[in-house]
């Protein structure tokens, strides 16, 4: 039957009715009566078809927690503009998704019965979404398998239905069935939303369920549809016309904020994309191309500058997606059509047709011989976007100029004007001169910032013209000069176009000019680092070499700055750099002049600690570098293990200063009447003084020994003769001590840091690099027990500084105190952003620690930080932007989009909650007040119990959404290779300044990408085994059961996935030691005994037997008790950390394909009393008895490293005894701690592994 179409939506008649109607609804949604407020939306009253009424049922059904029933109508209400039938599923995709991840058969079914022809929903099970999630497989053939597993699901209750209602309920059923076949109405389509209200009304329903996707969609439709028919509106149409538009380009921002960044550098190398990179750009380049067009759209109705600026801006970001897309599409189309191996792997003919059928999907072609051109169309696109942005901009600034003008010509009254038109603001340029930037029009970009009016670069300074700088200030009369004001009135300073016009120099090679505009900033901003490096880029470096009289003029122009504010650092830190840049720029065929430089550079590094050390404490962070340079570069003239000469200098340098300013022995001491101001100022100069010239000595030492291999005992013996011992340094931080002024922060006075505890840093980096020297692990602890305890006695007089407890942590984790540390962790009150940048500082302590619920809590509020960042990053960007603040609107998307949502400490919290959750410690849970017994999988996780599949299921529909933890299986299925997934490292490695003599060491990006992604590989092989085993089915009369479809493709997606596993293990280039790379063999033979025992061959070939199946599966498990056996003869030499955690990553994964495989077998007929009678159950059992005395051993070796003898500390310095046995408490109370928080999982498993030994009586 063909659908009729109508021009006018359901809505109300007139105000009047629409007042009756909604009233009683809005009361109810406001006092939060849901009940009540779906009742007056029931479909049944005569308003129930109206668009707002639907809108408000939804409402009120996502806050009810009906969020299925929510979706259903929502997706009714969207696709009445539709005929119906696939097209309703791509343009909706994502609300189809999301209402099939919240489908199951019993829903189904009932849709069915209702009737709801327009839901035409498929039912995939955990492995078919994961495959769809992969882009493994065609995704029709998904849904159309998962189609008939439906029915099958569905046909049964409605058997056991009728069968009942021959037992007394056959007139209601009779009934029933009368009322579920009702006589199709013919469907009519209605045109797209276009109400204000209904839109803003859905959209708060949506931005709830994050369908941004389904938001654009449906914003977008409304845009064209206004459009379509913008010469027939109302008044009060026209009016709501803008409204909707402006709020379009908002809803498409905000869902490019959604979407993750698609790094397409060409200067980092070359570069492998997935398809799933594809498709996200393919999303991307969508929403910029409504924004762009909604955007113009507007800027034609309201005629507003800020909305043709609007304009401007999105056809540049849209050109610049468009390049990404392009770069995604070219590198697809060179993979399968060339036969160079770009992508790291051979691909297979079967692999290469997945991805072209792929490739046609997303594309929206016709064959993937089509991409050569479409990448030409989307080129000349990217060629008349920024001209189209161009010519807006002009226009607008040009405007504004002309208005500004005429208005200034203007004698104001007393009355406040209306309608002030301002010059053109800071934004305006901005969107201008990025214009030109992008189409290399830098000499037209120079000459418009030239002609800029600004406003000074000090109101009130000598500097520009200073009429024209005033002029450029806007008069803000009242607080109506704002809000009147379409888009912003801030001026473009004289500071940013200095800034600007230099860096345009430096590309156009106007060198001279730059140097003039860097030399004038630095007139005003003398203390601005990055200028005085451009200052070098425009004149002293100079294509790769050093040009001498730029290079003299810099240094005149220093010296005539650090004269004129000799209290300022930059200057004369420039003019070190300045003899360094010579040093690193001197060609091999100079190497003569080189102790002349170095003799420069040594003095200017000691002029300039002379002048600095006493007033800034971060004089050694600025003469680091430097420090090191001198020691690399000097060393090269020197034979291996000999200082140079400079090098010796400056030791004798930091020696003197020291000694000189040492304060403890000097016999000056503070007496009982105290001192005044000036003394305590000295006397801090003083300590300032001293502590960086140990800072000084420290580095030398630690840069010698790493560039000419200085051996322990030398470098002993320098510290032992350039630095002070223990003692004095104990003696100077307990005089600084006294340097107080008022009441210490111990007793309550201000929150600060001490002078002294850089001093307490100093010496436990002493007693860190000493333990690290000694060979015996008796002598190393009680050297770290004496960091530990100085450590906390620091902290404890000074409990407000953040790095004694970041050194404490690392110290107490080389104790493996790992309790301590973590409770130094959580003084620290680390919040916000810090989450993402700190927590690298404890998280791997607590796994390798066996501190897992800690560590899964602390990765949950990482994760729930970056959902809610994620959200308020699209608030406020869509704010300044809708405020005119495009540039910082941009700035603040990109951060979200190439920094939160791709953070490397995200993807690691969310392999470590995959992993750790099956051995959460209810004890350790916040709320509980007793202690609890810990039981595997006691409340998350596959444990191979019975509750495994549901929680399969589980885990597979909440990997949907980005910032939830079981998303990094995706994150893993769609990265061939480590190099394939993007991370941001936000880690702030700056917080570890102190560590000079020893650094403590950190996993790098690559090495936690690595395991995460592994991890994901882990968890879905856990899931595939799962799922797998609960679709085989019994043998009968000893023949192998019938291979049903459901069957062979979670087989055949199980055998995939172990594949893309071993490969990226393989070819992944990260190290794995000796028992953690034996177990993950282990576990792809178990999975693959798995996938061998309940599909066989795959076919239904006669050869494929039971005895068949049975043999195989006995040649994978000797393969893996073969692997095991290794493991166990190597477990007694791994240290207790990787034994930890081994258990999450290993272990407990290697024990639920135990127990899984178990369950298989009795099902077929194997089980586990059938050992002696059976070989497969035979070879089993000895998997998992071997399995048993592994884990029997690494419990043994965990129980030998809790041992903890430490008597004190053996140290040649008097350090407070009760703080020494402090830290060797904390120490054994956190090592006893593990005895709760492992043992039992592990005691659990081996009496469960026991049960194998039990033979049939």
């Amino acid at each position: 039957m063909a659908p009729s179409t109508t021009t006018q939506r359901p809505g109300p008649p007139n105000p009047q009715s629409s007042s009756k109607a909604l009233h009683p609804i809005y009361q109810a949604l406001d006092t939060r009566n849901y009940v009540k407020a779906i009742k007056l939306t029931s479909p049944n009253l005569d308003h129930g078809s109206w668009d707002i009424v639907k809108a408000l049922r939804i409402h009120a059904y996502d806050r009810s927690g009906k969020k299925r029933e929510a979706l259903c109508l929502l997706w009714e209400l969207l696709t009445s503009s539709c005929g119906g039938g696939d097209e309703n599923g791509e343009i909706w995709w994502e609300l189809m998704d999301k209402m099939e991840v919240m489908t199951d058969a019993a829903d189904l079914m009932m849709d069915v019965s209702n009737n709801d022809g327009h839901l035409d929903l498929n039912l995939l099970d955990a492995i078919q979404r994961m495959n769809a999630k992969c882009f493994a497989l065609d995704v029709t053939s998904l849904k159309r398998a998962a189609i008939v597993s439906a029915a099958e699901s569905i046909e049964a209750p409605v058997k056991t239905q009728s069968k009942s209602s021959k037992q007394g309920k056959g007139k209601k059923s009779s009934a029933n069935t009368s009322k579920a076949k009702p006589k199709p109405e013919q469907p009519i389509i209605l045109p797209p939303i276009t109400d204000e209200t209904v839109l803003e009304t859905l959209a708060v329903s949506l931005k709830i369920d994050g369908l941004y996707d389904t938001m654009s969609e449906m914003y977008h439709q409304a845009a064209v549809e206004l459009g379509r028919k913008s010469d027939h509106l109302t008044i009060e149409q026209y009016n709501e016309y803008g409204s909707v538009l402006e709020e379009a380009v908002c809803v498409h921002f905000k869902a490019i904020c959604d979407c993750s960044s698609i790094t397409t550098d060409s200067n980092v190398g070359p570069k492998s994309y997935t398809l799933q990179d594809l498709e996200t750009q393919q999303r991307v380049t969508k929403y910029y191309e409504r924004m762009q067009s909604a955007a113009l759209q507007l800027a034609k109705h309201s005629n507003e500058a800020l909305h043709f600026q609007w304009t401007a801006v999105a056809s540049l970001w849209y050109r610049d997606s468009l390049g990404d897309l392009v770069t995604i599409m070219q590198y697809f189309h060179k993979l399968l059509n060339t036969e160079d191996e770009i992508a790291k792997y051979t691909m297979s003919d079967s692999e290469k047709d997945r991805i072209k059928g792929w490739l046609v999907k997303i594309l929206q072609l016709a064959n993937v011989d089509d991409i050569p051109s479409k990448c030409s169309t989307y080129e000349q696109k990217m060629g008349l976007l920024p001209r189209l942005a161009e010519s807006l901009s002009y226009r607008m600034i040009q405007n504004k100029l002309q208005d500004s003008a005429a208005t200034a010509t203007t004698t104001p009254d007393d009355s406040k004007p209306k309608r002030r038109q301002y010059a053109p603001s800071e934004a305006d340029w901005d969107v201008y001169l990025e214009t030109l930037m992008v189409q290399n029009k830098l000499e037209e970009a120079l000459h418009a910032l030239r002609e800029i009016n600004c406003s000074p670069l000090a109101l009130g300074g000598e500097s520009g013209d200073s009429s024209n700088a005033q002029n450029a200030v806007p008069q803000i009369h009242d607080e109506d000069t704002i809000t009147n004001h379409v888009g912003t009135i801030l001026p473009y300073t004289q500071r940013k176009k200095l800034e600007q016009m230099s860096r345009i120099g430096l590309k156009l090679g106007k060198f001279h000019e730059a140097e003039g505009w860097f030399k004038e900033l630095l007139s005003a901003f003398p203390d601005q680092w990055t200028y005085w490096l451009g200052l070098t880029d425009s004149c002293v470096v100079v294509n790769g070499l050093i040009c001498e009289e730029g290079w003299v003029r810099c240094q005149t122009f220093a010296k005539e700055v650090g004269n004129e504010h000799p209290t300022l650092r930059g200057p004369d830190l420039f003019l070190v750099e300045l003899v360094a840049l010579k040093i690193r720029h001197c060609s091999d065929d100079n190497k003569g002049n080189d102790n002349e430089l170095f003799k420069e550079l040594r003095k200017m590094i000691c002029e300039y600690g002379d002048k600095f050390s006493s007033v800034a404490s971060c004089c050694f962070a600025d003469l680091r570098p430097y420090l090191e340079l001198i020691v690399e570069c000097s060393s090269r003239s020197v034979a291996n293990g000999v200082i140079a000469e400079e090098v010796s200098l400056l030791l004798k340098w930091a020696n003197g200063l020291w000694m000189i300013h040492s304060q403890s022995s000097d016999g000056n001491s503070i007496s009982e009447k105290g001192a005044d101001a000036n003394e305590l100022r000295e006397r801090r100069r003083k300590l300032r003084t001293y502590i960086f010239a140990i800072q000084v000595c420290y580095c030398l030492a630690a840069a010698l020994r790493k560039t000419i291999s200085l051996n322990e005992s030398l470098v002993a013996e320098l510290l032992q003769s350039h630095t002070p011992t223990m003692n004095e340094m104990m003696a100077e931080w307990r005089t600084s001590l006294a340097f107080l002024p008022g009441v210490p922060p111990k007793d309550g006075g201000q929150k600060e840091t001490l002078p002294g505890d850089e001093i307490v840093l100093l010496m436990s980096q002493y007693l860190e690099y000493k333990a690290s020297c000694k060979s015996n692990a008796a002598s190393s602890e009680r050297l770290l027990v004496a960091a530990a305890g100085l450590l906390e006695e620091a902290i404890e007089n000074s409990p407000y500084n953040p790095h004694l407890k970041i050194a404490a942590i690392g110290v107490y984790s080389r104790l493996n105190g790992v309790h301590r540390a973590y409770e130094h962790y959580q003084d620290m009150g680390v919040r916000h952003v810090q989450l993402d940048s700190c927590i690298y500082l404890i998280l791997p302590v607590l796994i390798r620690g066996g501190f897992y619920t800690q560590a899964i809590q602390l990765s949950s509020s990482l994760l729930k930080f970056h959902g809610s960042t994620s959200k308020d990053i699209k608030q406020y960007s869509t704010k300044a932007f809708q405020k005119g603040y495009l540039m910082k609107a941009k700035e603040m998307m990109t951060f979200q989009r190439q920094k939160m949502r791709s953070s490397v400490q995200l993807l690691q919290a969310k392999g470590l909650v995959m992993d750790c959750a099956v051995l959460l410690n209810a004890t350790d849970l916040i709320g509980a007040k007793q202690k609890s017994e810990n039981r595997l999988g006691a409340e998350k996780g596959l444990c191979g119990c019975d509750e495994d599949v549901v929680r399969a299921d589980q885990l597979v529909r909440d990997a949907e959404g980005h910032f939830n933890a079981p998303s990094v299986i995706h994150c893993s299925s769609n990265a061939m290779s480590i190099h394939d997934y993007d991370a941001s490292d936000n880690r702030d490695m700056s917080v570890n300044y102190f560590e000079i003599l020893h650094q403590r060491s950190k996993e790098s990006q690559f090495d936690i990408v690595s395991e995460s992604l592994l991890r994901g590989y882990t968890q879905s092989l856990l899931i595939h085994a799962v799922m797998v085993t609960d679709v085989a089915k019994t043998p009968k009369k000893g023949k192998v059961p019938k291979n049903t479809e459901a069957m062979l493709s979670r087989c055949q997606s199980m055998l995939n996935t172990i594949k893309k596993a071993k490969q990226f293990v393989d070819t992944g280039d990260f190290e794995m030691n000796t028992v953690d790379k034996l177990l993950w063999d282990v576990t792809c033979s178990l999975c693959n005994v798995i996938a061998e025992v309940v599909q066989g061959n795959g076919s239904t070939d006669p050869t494929d037997t039971l005895a068949e199946r049975e043999s195989t599966a006995v040649s994978l498990i000797e393969l893996a008790t073969a692997c095991l056996s290794k493991a166990q003869s190597a477990v007694t030499t791994t240290a207790s950390d990787e034994l930890y955690k081994l258990v999450p990553d290993r272990i407990v994964p290697l024990f639920t394909l135990i127990e899984t495989t178990a369950r298989l077998f009795a099902l077929f007929g194997w089980g586990k009393r059938k050992r002696s009678t059976k070989e497969t159950a035979g070879a089993l059992a000895n998997l998992a008895l071997l399995f048993k005395a592994f884990l029997s051993d690494a419990l043994q070796m965990m129980k030998q490293s809790r041992v903890f003898d430490c008597s004190g500390a053996d140290v040649e310095f008097d350090i407070g005894t009760e703080y020494v046995q402090k830290a060797i408490d904390y120490v054994k109370s956190s090592r006893a701690m593990t005895i709760d928080r492992v043992d039992p999982f592990l005691v659990e498993m081996t009496e469960t592994l026991q049960t194998f030994a039990n033979e049939e009586s």
